[in-house]
């Protein structure tokens, strides 16, 4: 015993630890060096007295410390063992610092004799700790330190000595005997030679003496696996060999979980639990290289869902977030276990094939993707509809790049897109110059918002009955580089993909009113402008609220402007769309389905919409002479119109027997070339006073 008590002692003199003994009343009956140099109290000054009179007076966050709060230490005393509790603790000289502390009880013969209590300062620890807290991640390293020990080295002998919490990190006995042999034997397998070369380069004469190790153990009675930090000092003789080392070992596993768990998450999509881009291409970059060696070929599909921003819009982020999570499950049903499947962000989709064959190839997988993604998806007590867009690129074909094979994938998707959605697309070179195109174009687009380079013209709308003006349809044009116009339907499509439309679309109005406002203030009669509205403006949730303060800024009536929105549109979500449409009749706004017979509306459900107009699409009108069903269809739209009180309009007239025809039919109104062209503002004006002054004198006719 007095051996052992010798070795403690020993142990504790050299230890880098604070340490105290206390008798079992609590009262110190010993310090060890550090603890007199840390604290600064001699012997005679606090031995008798207890820890917490000594050394401890509040809490970390600074507030006192009650009595019973020195439970922790207390235990020791009753057989318990307290581990890394933080105190605030107190020199002599005032001050304080943070400690991690350790309450151990003290036994011989079975009986408590008093306790022990280790401190290890950990101010700086704590600072980092309140800097990671601010941190933009906001997460918190938290190194829990279930255990001390502390070891003696002796390698000219290979003597090794440990205390009982070191044995019991290993899963020894406390009166196991412990030797070098079995130090090596409980480290994992995969770290012992790295833990063996450290622990010999640090007691190699001439060495640094510094040893500091992270490695695993297997526990010799549980079998578990835990990692511990083990950091040690060598001490020379006068020839420079290496006599003795002392260090401690701390259990680190928790640590090393939360490690592990950081870096699996900083891999994985958080939504979806998908790898990401990260692990995409740390993992699929290998997959292809190994291909190659093999000689097979692989594909990479680009996924993107369509309409999927109008499902955020109108229900929120958290149902599209569950969308997204029911989209991801269904991807892996159309995958084998080899595949890969990567979230790269928002509604994109990867899947990488890095073998393909007869009955799992690119095309099969993506007509899986077709037919699942297609299938309705409940959330809630809502029912959802979306489609993916899909593009494909071929490996090595395209390329050996994972990089470029999502590029050129990409590019295909967007074919699909053009294609109609839905569908997918496989890539050819020539996508490249159209995506050059593109992007050219939506740096154009950008420009043109920021800088007010849109135009609207505005093409007239007659009454086929009286010849007079019914309104204007504004039309937005972009001048190109050489001063020519470029169409809505040139421009549209990449305003939708960018996630400029709405912006476009608040422009459009906005201008639209304006230039009401100033005809008016410039003499002329009331003017009707009807604005097209995307599917994309028309689900905002903001839209309504959006158009009535928009309405109010210019100063019109409400009654002025008319929107004009596709079957489609109202059809993506029936009873959403008839809310949106009643608030517009309150607030005053007309209403018109644009292009009217090509979507595909329920006949049932058109009389519960709130509507005024009904405008046949024009790929029926330009045909109806020669084409007796175009003529049928134009009827019974007429029909339709009018039995349902609603104003029917025929746009695209470009021949008098077409005008003709819909006059004859009773069609309200007319619109299209042979009528006039699109005019921008101040031509349209001098166009309308002219038609003004023709009526007054009785010679205006419809066409």
């Amino acid at each position: 015993m007095k051996t052992n008590l010798a070795i403690y002692r020993s142990i504790a003199e050299q230890a880098a630890d604070s340490i105290f003994v206390t008798d079992a009343h609590g009262r110190i009956t010993y310090q060890n060096p550090e603890a007199r140099r840390v604290f600064g109290f001699e012997d005679h000054e606090i031995f008798g007295r207890t820890i917490r009179e000594t050394i401890h007076h509040r809490f970390p966050d600074g507030t006192p410390a009650p009595a019973e709060q020195c439970q922790a230490y207390c235990a020791a005393t009753r057989g318990e063992t307290t581990r890394d509790f933080i105190w605030v603790v107190i020199r002599k000289d005032r001050s304080t610092f943070f400690a991690s502390c350790t309450a151990s009880p003290v036994k011989l013969d079975g009986n408590i004799q008093g306790a022990v209590f280790f401190a290890t300062d950990i101010t700086e620890r704590k600072k980092v700790e309140a800097a990671l807290l601010k941190s933009a991640e906001k997460l918190r390293l938290a190194t829990e330190v279930t255990g001390i020990g502390l070891f003696e080295y002796f390698p000219k002998t290979g003597e090794v000595i440990w205390t009982e919490t070191l044995k019991r990190l290993f899963g020894l006995p406390r009166d196991a005997a412990v030797t070098y042999d079995l130090f090596l034997n409980g480290i994992h397998p995969d770290d012992r030679a790295r833990v063996q070369a450290l622990l010999q380069d640090a007691v190699r004469p001439g060495g640094s003496g510094r040893y500091h190790a992270e490695y695993r153990i297997i526990g010799l009675r549980d079998r578990k696996e835990r990692w511990i930090s083990a950091t040690g000092q060598t001490f020379f003789d006068l020839n420079g060999e290496a006599v003795r080392m002392i260090g401690s070992s701390i259990d680190i596993t928790d640590r090393k979980l939360s490690e592990k768990r950081a870096r699996e998450a900083s891999q994985h999509d958080s939504l979806t639990g998908l790898p990401n881009r990260a692990l995409l291409f740390e993992y699929c970059n290998h997959l292809l290289a190994m291909a190659g060696r093999h000689y097979t070929g692989g594909a990479v599909l680009f996924i993107d869902l369509d309409r999927f921003k109008a499902v955020n819009d109108l229900y929120g982020h958290d149902v599209g977030d569950k969308l997204l999570q029911e989209v991801a499950r269904r991807l892996l049903l159309c995958v084998r276990k080899e595949d890969v499947v990567s979230r790269l962000g928002g509604d994109e989709f990867i899947v990488v094939l890095p073998r393909i064959d007869s009955s799992h190839g690119p095309m099969t997988v993506a007509q899986n993707i077709l037919n699942q993604i297609g299938q309705p998806i409940d959330v809630g007590s809502v029912t959802l509809s979306v489609s993916p867009s899909i593009g494909i690129s071929l490996f090595p074909t395209h390329s050996d790049d994972l990089e470029t094979l999502i590029r050129c994938a990409d590019l295909a998707m967007y074919a699909a897109k053009k294609a109609g959605r839905n569908n997918f697309q496989l890539y050819t070179p020539g996508l490249d110059e159209s995506a050059h195109d593109r992007l050219r174009l939506e740096v154009r687009l950008k420009h043109a918002l920021g800088e007010n380079g849109f135009t609207l013209f505005y093409q007239p709308i007659v009454d086929l009955g009286t010849g007079r003006l019914s309104g204007v349809e504004a039309l937005a044009r972009l001048r190109t580089e050489d001063g020519s116009w470029m169409y809505p339907e040139d421009f549209i499509p990449v305003a939708e993909s960018a996630g400029l439309i709405g912006r476009l679309g608040d422009w459009v109005a906005a201008e639209a009113c304006r230039q009401c406002r100033r005809w008016r203030d410039a003499g002329l009669p009331p003017i009707s402008v009807a604005i097209n509205v995307s599917p994309t403006q028309f689900h905002e949730r903001a839209f309504v609220k959006q158009l009535s303060e928009t309405v109010r800024a210019a100063g019109i009536e409400p009654s002025c402007l008319q929107i004009e929105i596709t079957e489609a549109t109202v059809m993506d979500n029936l009873p959403d769309a008839i809310e949106t449409l009643k608030e517009l009749k309150r607030l005053g706004v007309r209403i018109a389905i644009d292009d009217f017979g090509t979507g595909y509306s329920s006949l049932s459900q058109l009389s519960n919409l709130p509507l005024d107009k009904l405008k046949i699409d024009q790929s029926f009108i330009q045909r109806i002479e020669q084409s007796e069903s175009n003529q049928l269809i134009a009827g019974t739209i007429i029909g339709l119109g009018h039995n349902l009180k609603l104003q029917v309009v025929g746009e695209g007239i470009e021949s008098e027997q077409a005008m003709d025809y819909l006059r004859d039919r009773g069609c309200d109104q007319a619109q299209g070339y042979l009528l006039s062209m699109p005019m921008q503002a101040n031509e349209f004006e001098a166009w309308y006073r002219a038609r003004l002054g023709r009526e007054e004198t009785g010679r205006e006719t419809v066409a």
